[in-house]
């Protein structure tokens, strides 16, 4: 017989449905009720447990839960306003504003659920507590806002511009906390965390083991959809076998963390909502007309008409069951789409896709036609039309074999002769998750430190240089930005040096990205003369550079980057180690380059006259 589940109708309403009920978190709870859902999907609050220990303290301190919408700000502050003894049903009235007694402390909390929802008056009145709170301790009310970041920043400025000196410091204190990530501050009584800085990857697996694993897809049995062997045809079923932990669901899922894991890397943040909303896309996405997501009823219709080229995963990923326009209204399919997975073309991969058919091969046959569901039987009638010269549906050719390139980076073994990276803007994806591990691990990176210096040094000279051991920091006589800087200020080791600046690689704070730091061994501190974080754009310029690309081919604004980042450090460079010029004489070195790459200095006096 024929059956519905109501998990599936309950995750529908995390999708990219018209009606927005994603958005809104009672509206969600109100759902859990209705479809009795249970255990509910539940994501560990990233900094639940310091703000409860924090209100659970004799000396609280104020609290400000920032970053974009879908952060979870206002789940952190439901639970909360429940741990700390406040009523469900008053919560769900829908004020803005809610207080109750801290236990210890007796100090009244107030829980401003979204800063962005009060009217002006009112956001008046909180800013003017809030203030005062976070410069007195003994202040009797304590604060818990959750506020967007510019939303947070906009509305304090505006508020502090009309007030005193103390309370345009105060905003300016809170200010420079959001841009330099920092939680606390000696001068005032809060701590500020930012939701946005975590990660995404992380959260991401384990929405989506809640998902396929919920004990209610035991509701689907007994379905006609689903054989006694635990074999199916539902699309659904199909769609979460290929996301769970075992045959090509590990592959799949390693390559969406993957895929999150480098959105953070080039600073490009996926809030929670939209990894639930990507997740149940994955699942439910349907491409038919008008549809968006499956039911259960639709379901079964595609399975029994096998059109499951309506319900491929690996297309639903990009949000291709969508309309454009309203596929662009989510963050987190524009994020994804900047990967071009699907766009980008590799002869190696379109050869196997458009020949492999008619060649014999065991590639083919692997990891295309064996795929029964979303491999072959999806495309090869349009690759045949194709191959036979009808060339009146051409755009439907070229969007199946996009989709065939989509489904293969997401199901191809990490064994594989065939690089899915190279099917990405990105081609150093790859790599540059090797070498981010391996800064982790206290690995071995020197092959890939070897390729970046040789990236810099092309970049910073303009010149074909292979040395990858050893940094040339070069001007062209003027301000440094000539095609051609072939005039030697300093060369910089790329290993440990015990009295000479160096050049390092190391992980930034956020754990994610590389970073290059110029030491100096000989200075107090930490020695750090200057850094510059490589992001994921960055570290796929230097690779390409390095590899025979253009300096300003791949990124105008990278090379730019790293120029400004070479006569940053050129300066700096003087003011600790430069040399006093004579009055008599200059002495330059210049930079020659032969045939094989390597560097040769000269070096040139010049004379002047008394």
């Amino acid at each position: 017989m024929s059956q519905s589940n109501g998990l599936i109708s309950f995750l529908r309403h995390y999708g990219p449905i018209p009606a927005g009920d994603n958005m809104y978190d009672e509206l969600i709870q109100a759902e859990i009720e209705r479809h009795e859902i249970n255990p509910v999907i539940h994501i560990s609050p990233a900094r639940l447990e310091e703000v409860k220990n924090n209100f659970e303290s004799s000396k609280p301190r104020n609290v400000i839960l920032t970053g974009t919408a879908g952060d979870g700000k206002t789940f952190h502050c439901r639970q909360i306003w429940t741990d700390f003894g406040g009523d469900p049903d008053h919560w769900n009235t829908g004020k803005k504003v809610v207080s109750l007694t801290l236990p210890v402390s007796s100090k009244t909390l107030i829980i401003v659920k979204d800063l962005s929802e009060l009217t002006e008056d009112e956001k008046r009145n909180v800013l003017k507590g809030l203030a005062s709170s976070v410069t007195d301790e003994s202040a009797g009310n304590i604060y818990l806002v959750a506020a967007n970041d510019g939303q947070l920043l906009a509305s304090w400025r505006d508020w502090s511009d009309s007030q005193g000196e103390q309370e345009h410091h105060v905003f300016k204190t809170v200010e420079d906390m959001l841009v330099e990530e920092r939680i606390e501050d000696d001068s005032l009584n809060l701590y500020l965390f930012n939701l946005s800085r975590l990660d995404a990857s992380s959260h991401f697996h384990e929405i989506i083991e809640q998902i396929v694993e919920h004990p209610q897809w035991s509701n689907c049995d007994g379905c006609n959809l689903l054989g006694e062997d635990g074999s199916t045809t539902c699309p659904i079923r199909l769609n979460r076998e290929r996301l769970r932990k075992s045959g090509d669901g590990t592959v799949f899922r390693k390559r969406l963390g993957e895929l999150m894991t480098l959105a953070r890397a080039n600073r490009m943040h996926v809030p929670i909502r939209d990894l639930l909303l990507l997740s149940v896309n994955i699942l439910l996405g349907d491409r038919q007309s008008g549809r968006i997501l499956l039911t259960c009823r639709s379901a079964k219709n595609r399975a029994e008409k096998q059109d499951y080229r309506l319900t491929n995963p690996y297309a639903n990923v990009f949000g291709m069951n969508l309309p454009e326009r309203q596929r662009q209204q989510y963050q987190v399919f524009n994020i994804l789409e900047a990967f071009g997975i699907g766009r980008e073309t590799d002869n190696k991969f379109d050869n196997l896709l458009i020949y492999g058919p008619y060649s014999s091969s065991e590639a083919y046959t692997q990891f295309v036609s064996n795929d029964i569901h979303y491999g072959a039987a999806a495309y090869k009638r349009y690759l045949q039309d194709y191959l036979e010269g009808a060339r009146d549906d051409i755009e439907e050719f070229m969007q199946a074999l996009s989709r065939q390139r989509q489904r293969l980076f997401f199901s191809l073994p990490s064994t594989s002769p065939l690089d899915p990276w190279r099917l990405t803007v990105y081609q150093a994806s790859g790599q540059f998750l090797e070498f981010v591990q391996g800064l982790k691990d206290d690995g071995d990176t020197s092959r890939t430190e070897e390729l970046l210096v040789r990236g810099l040094n092309r970049t910073f000279c303009g010149m074909m240089i292979d040395e990858g051991t050893k940094l040339y920091l070069a001007s062209s006589g003027g301000d440094g930005r000539g095609r051609i800087a072939s005039l030697l200020n300093y060369d910089l080791p790329t290993s440990r040096h015990r009295r000479d600046p160096y050049l390092s690689f190391v992980l930034d704070k956020d754990g994610a990205t590389p970073c290059m730091q110029i030491v100096d061994p000989a200075a107090d501190g930490d020695g750090i003369i200057d850094t510059l974080t490589l992001q994921l754009t960055h570290f796929e310029y230097l690779v390409r550079v390095a590899s025979g690309s253009l300096p300003a081919s791949f990124s105008r604004q990278c090379n730019e980057d790293f120029l400004d980042f070479k006569l940053r450090l050129i300066t700096r460079l003087d003011g600790l180690i430069g040399e006093e010029p004579t009055r008599d004489e200059i002495n330059l070195e210049a930079l020659t380059v032969d045939n094989e790459g390597r560097v040769h200095p000269e070096n040139i006096r010049i004379r002047l006259d008394s």
